[in-house]
């Protein structure tokens, strides 16, 4: 972004010129870490780290392991109803469909309870956890493999659920509620790539368009040191396998999770995105967003 405010600026920076970049040995004992971020609604392009994360995933060959708050939009309070205009991140779960279709990829993930609210907040204030199930959350990415692979038959799609995608909630030596009875949140934003490199940042991968920024570690070294000390312990406190029932998954592949299709040239069209937009945390829907999470928005 050479500019801000648009058409602003007294005068641009410097053009960037890589032959006068001083050059320097890498020191020893460093890591490579290459930071991503994204403008949001600030502006119309700017949102690479979305572009990281698809290369990221469709770079594995082996297991992808995701500590994630939720993949599915935001969802009106006390209900399985994404807000309107809200959809799941259809990008990201096709690339989650071809790594483990395509490529035989393990993919592990960790999300939150439903509606998991901490500290006494109320539910407008924090909420870890959309609404989604685990069910939800694994028959949306096999319907992503259905959408790319219209020949993939009902057995070898059970064959995938059953081998190589596994989803769980969060969990406490096995427990998703704390000692008052209150469910377990997981506000992460993490995931790793074949054990190999790994981001950690502010980014959720459920729609938010948001200014964001992490950083991707890319050493396979300090990465294990990742599994190590973060995800070993909270996979085998968290995984018990009975949160993602192949049957249920399959069952639920026909059920539309998206929320209702908005019309943000009417006024009644552009309150619901308002409302929308104001419970996600997200600064606005419009086309480009639309085309960032492979959505559509009416808009005529």
């Amino acid at each position: 972004m050479s500019e801000w405010p648009t058409n602003k600026a007294a005068e641009f920076p410097p053009v960037y010129t890589s032959e006068i970049v001083p050059r320097y040995e890498k020191p020893a004992n460093s890591v490579p870490v290459i930071s991503v971020g994204r403008l949001g609604t600030l502006t119309l392009n700017n949102r690479p780290a979305d572009d990281a994360f698809i290369a990221m995933i469709d770079a594995s060959k082996e297991i992808i392991r995701m500590s994630l708050q939720d993949l599915g939009p935001v969802c009106i309070p006390s209900t399985k109803l994404a807000l309107p205009g809200l959809k799941w991140p259809k990008v990201t779960l096709n690339a989650l469909a071809r790594a483990i279709w395509v490529r035989g990829v393990d993919v592990e993930i960790v999300v939150s309870n439903p509606g998991s609210i901490p500290g006494g907040l109320g539910m407008t204030e924090a909420c870890y956890g959309n609404g989604w199930t685990c069910v939800d959350v694994a028959s949306e990415i096999i319907k992503r493999i259905k959408k790319q692979f219209p020949g993939a038959d009902d057995a070898a799609l059970r064959k995938k659920v059953e081998q190589n995608l596994r989803v769980c909630f969060i969990r406490h030596a096995k427990k998703n509620t704390y000692a008052d009875g209150k469910t377990i949140g997981n506000h992460s934003k993490f995931f790793i790539i074949d054990d190999m490199a790994a981001y950690v940042g502010s980014q959720n991968l459920y729609m938010c368009d948001l200014a964001e920024w992490g950083v991707i570690v890319d050493d396979a070294s300090e990465t294990q040191k990742m599994i190590k000390d973060f995800w070993t312990p909270l996979w085998d406190a968290s995984f018990t396998g009975e949160d993602c029932d192949v049957q249920d998954v399959m069952d639920g592949l026909d059920i539309d999770r998206d929320g209702e299709e908005v019309n943000i040239l009417t006024a009644a069209g552009r309150q619901q995105a308002e409302s929308a937009a104001a419970q996600s945390s997200n600064s606005g829907l419009n086309k480009n967003t639309a085309d960032l999470y492979g959505t559509e928005v009416a808009v005529a």
